[in-house]
């Protein structure tokens, strides 16, 4: 087959959907030279962030550099002119596309919660993966949980939908936590213990509240630990900045910016817990990670981060400021807790690798040739 894969976040540092696209076409190339893909992306920076030099896989940089134009005009154009068999989108489909569709759908939250975006962009995403969900041949979606809302509000079928989890990069392995602190300490300038999150600091992630709790977990254990927040900030703040200086946190709570991928396993092998209590995940990559490294984690109790997380966190209501508190008390607190999640957190993130996920990508294809 000549596969065409429609890449929209690769090279933009744009958190999980990123990661998905530049792993799931690493691990396709290991695995798979018997067939030919062609990677249609938006930007050279997506080329250099993929990294795949091989003789099945080319790269075809769209242009004008205006998206609208190149997504809409030139994309549908080159599938043509290339002779693909496929076309799989992994973030949204273009708006016109002639050959088979291979949808990924990574979050139902611009459908169920509009209101974490901006109104034009929210329009953007549900009218695109709208078109995907209706007209995709195959609709990959990264949690169960994702698949259970599409096909309530959708009515896809289920020959139409396959859960395919993403994974966790071979590179997130634990080191030791004098070791990762010293090295933190000598990269990246933290030479303080650290409860660790990672992610865009947006309403969706509830980093508000997770602040909140923070303050709350200082004062009932007298922690020194300080709230390192690693990601991209929104543009708006959320009023984030007005939260940390209406609790007095500025010293304690550290807007840390965005980590590479290659940064990240020490970050999370040095930090004393992991709290990602978001409203609402399609997967979160973020948790397997930090489990992979060895590091104890508080999450959510909603939508896909208990099937992802299992047994192996401590789960919390997300709206209560109150309980995302207890969890990371009952950590600080507990090292038999704390040795436990670690043991199951390492065996649970072994379930979820990027060679499962190209596997089964794989085996969409494949199926779209049979029929």
């Amino acid at each position: 087959m000549r596969i065409g894969i429609f890449v929209l976040m690769a090279g933009r540092e744009a958190g999980g959907p990123e990661t998905y696209e530049v792993e799931l076409i690493r691990a396709l190339a290991r695995i798979d030279r018997r067939n030919e893909y062609i990677v249609y992306c938006t930007t050279p920076a997506a080329v250099d962030a993929i990294d795949v030099v091989q003789d099945n896989v080319t790269y075809r940089v769209l242009r004008p550099a205006v998206r609208a134009v190149s997504v809409s005009l030139t994309l549908p154009w080159r599938t043509i002119a290339d002779g693909i068999d496929a076309l799989h989108a992994t973030f949204t489909p273009p708006p016109v596309f002639t050959r088979p569709l291979v949808f990924t759908m990574h979050c139902f939250s611009n459908f169920a919660r509009p209101d974490f975006y901006s109104p034009l962009v929210a329009w953007r995403l549900n009218q695109l993966m709208k078109i995907g969900l209706k007209r995709a041949a195959q609709v990959l979606c990264v949690s169960g949980s994702v698949r259970d809302e599409v096909r309530r509000a959708f009515g896809v079928p289920d020959d139409r939908l396959s859960v395919v989890h993403n994974g966790v990069g071979a590179h997130f392995v634990r080191t030791p936590a004098d070791e990762a602190r010293r090295t933190v300490r000598d990269r990246f300038g933290i030479d303080y213990p650290y409860v660790l999150f990672v992610g865009k600091l947006q309403a969706r992630k509830n980093v508000r509240r997770l602040v909140e709790a923070f303050a709350i977990y200082r004062r009932e254990t007298g922690s020194p630990a300080r709230l390192l927040l690693a990601g991209k900030a929104n543009q708006t703040g959320d009023g984030l900045d007005d939260v940390i200086a209406r609790l007095g946190l500025r010293d304690h709570v550290v807007q840390a910016g965005y980590f590479r991928q290659a940064d990240l396993p020490l970050l999370y092998s040095a930090a004393r817990q992991f709290a990602f209590p978001s409203l609402f995940e399609g997967f979160g990559i973020p948790v397997i990670e930090a489990m992979a490294c060895g590091t104890p984690v508080v999450t959510s109790t909603v939508t896909s981060l208990p099937e992802v997380a299992g047994d192996a966190a401590v789960l919390v209501d997300p709206t209560s400021v109150e309980a995302i508190a207890e969890g990371m008390v009952r950590i600080e607190r507990s090292p038999a807790l704390r040795d436990d999640l670690i043991a199951r957190g390492l065996a649970r993130a072994r379930h979820f690798t990027w060679a499962q996920c190209a596997r089964a990508t794989l085996d969409a294809y494949e199926r779209l040739a049979a029929a």
